[in-house]
């Protein structure tokens, strides 16, 4: 592959691209629907491991239901990312390093925490000037997972504190606050 010198305009479309990612990350986190569908374009494809694979709006949907019912925390982190870039062609092929946390109840009703890497590789497309997912396929590459064992940096942190602002979904999060 011959690495092209970078541009104005492949400058902006990568930031582009960028912003979607992290759209849909905090879309994920924060259960926020149209954020999150904000990412795809209306006809793109999710492909979700072995358990999805369909439209990406109908995946958001059935997400978004999922993560609504769900008691604990989930974090989407997005580490080193490859993007392979068409401006001519209005594609890119992306490749993001993801890290994912959430805590699950096992049968027993016991919280427990799953770190999982991985890769989320999407083809992107530039329609009407905007830079879309319209395609996404998801590597799986490792996973940890162990009971949950939360003390809050030893005690330090309060949870239960005034004044200790605590994550949490929808639109009573912080980071949908304006101060």
């Amino acid at each position: 592959m011959e690495i092209q010198p970078n541009t104005v305009e492949s400058l902006i479309a990568k930031q582009d691209i960028q912003e979607a990612l992290v759209r849909y990350a905090r879309g994920v986190d924060r259960a926020d629907g149209e954020l999150l569908k904000s990412a795809y374009h209306s006809d793109a494809i999710e492909e979700h491991g072995n358990t999805y694979s369909g439209p990406a709006h109908a995946y958001v949907d059935g997400a978004i239901e999922r993560m609504a019912k769900l008691k604990h925390p989930m974090g989407h982190y997005l580490c080193n990312m490859h993007i392979d870039l068409d401006l001519k062609a209005g594609i890119a092929f992306v490749e993001t390093y993801v890290l994912t946390f959430a805590r699950f109840d096992n049968k027993a009703g016991e919280p427990n925490d799953t770190l999982t890497g991985g890769r989320i590789v999407d083809r992107f497309e530039c329609r009407d000037g905007a830079w879309k997912i319209a395609h996404r396929k998801i590597a799986f590459d490792w996973n940890r997972d162990a009971p949950s064992n939360e003390t809050w940096c030893l005690g330090m942190f309060k949870p239960d504190a005034p004044g200790m602002n605590m994550g949490q979904r929808g639109t009573g999060d912080l980071s949908y606050q304006r101060f």
